[in-house]
């Protein structure tokens, strides 16, 4: 995005009206220019209308991220070793962070996105998150002790998103779908992904990539191929993405450091706390075959149990099946 554009998102950004002429006489161009930004801000998945009589304005207020406002706040509460970078435009945030491990160091790196384009969930399914309106970000962490030890990492910090947000006074709903996804009431809110990369028996870097949705437009609603659910639908109060930002990047944070000496035990035992599926008949599909059974909780390194009427029960790697639930 080119400094003018940001400029006109940043004087637009309160949804509040303001005319080509009076843009252009306060970035010193013409009205020509005002109206070939506002409309590549448009192409990028922003509704700016033309209003007769009044000039541009957003269909509703956007907030954008601050990285002074988030590093302020994750220094206040003692986690001032991440770094933050805050990036405009990507395809996705964590081959973004993937990428860059090939030419610097990205442990407690953190990415944040305003658009993704390329954003992607588990067995490459397609991640859509509103532009300038979500939370996509990704962290990059090294791990010591090899690949084995992180089986339930990505199970942990499910559970650790799910209590920050209630934490963070949203409703206890939102709970957990295994392997990965965020859910209120069985629609999804959200989704992780974590890939790592390294020795397998040695040095490692696992990179958390998060899409948290604050808000949807109808367009991304369609393209979603299962319900789904927006957190400015589950309170009345308003939503400050940047604080949020920074109490989810705190938590994970303090998940990872922790991890290596803590491990996933502890985590096992809360599971049950966000368990959407918890004792309820789904669908485990593997490949071209499938059958039903019924959910009985995660084993002690985040394997799905599946009771398929037989002891012991079936057990299921986040990588191999894909679940539904049948009622």
């Amino acid at each position: 995005m080119s400094k003018t554009s940001l400029h006109i998102l940043n004087m637009l950004a309160n949804g509040e009206s303001l005319s080509g002429e009076s843009l252009g006489k306060m970035l010193g161009i013409s009205r020509m220019a005002i109206s070939k930004a506002i409309k590549g801000l448009n192409q990028q998945g922003l509704n700016i209308a033309s209003v007769p009589g009044k000039g541009y304005q957003l269909d509703s207020p956007v907030q954008l991220l601050d990285k002074q406002v988030i590093c302020s706040a994750l220094s206040e509460a003692g986690t001032g070793s991440c770094q933050i970078e805050v990036l405009q435009q990507v395809e996705s945030t964590s081959d973004y962070l993937l990428e860059q491990s090939r030419l610097r160091d990205v442990n407690r790196h953190v990415c944040l996105a305003e658009t993704q384009s390329s954003g992607r969930g588990r067995r490459q399914r397609g991640w859509h998150a509103s532009p300038y309106r979500n939370v996509v970000l990704s962290m990059g962490w090294r791990f010591d002790d090899g690949m084995p030890g992180l089986a339930g990492l990505g199970i942990a910090a499910g559970i650790t998103i799910a209590r920050t947000l209630h934490e963070a006074g949203f409703d206890n709903g939102i709970g957990l779908k295994w392997p990965n996804d965020i859910v209120w009431n069985d629609s999804k809110l959200g989704g992780l992904l974590i890939d790592v990369r390294g020795e397998h028996d040695g040095p490692c870097l696992a990179v958390l990539g998060l899409g948290l949705n604050i808000a949807l437009s109808e367009k991304e609603q369609h393209a979603i191929d299962q319900p789904c659910v927006r957190l400015q639908q589950i309170t009345e109060d308003p939503i400050d993405r940047n604080a949020l930002i920074a109490e989810l990047v705190r938590a994970l944070h303090l998940l990872f450091e922790g991890y290596a000496s803590s491990g996933f035990e502890s985590f096992q035992q809360e599971w049950i706390n966000y368990d959407r599926l918890h004792e309820r008949e789904v669908r485990v599909i593997r490949g071209d075959s499938s059958f039903s059974g019924v959910a009985k909780g995660i084993d002690e390194l985040g394997a799905l149990l599946v009771d398929e009427g037989e002891k012991p029960f079936s057990r299921f790697l986040s990588g191999d099946v894909s679940l539904r639930l049948v009622n």
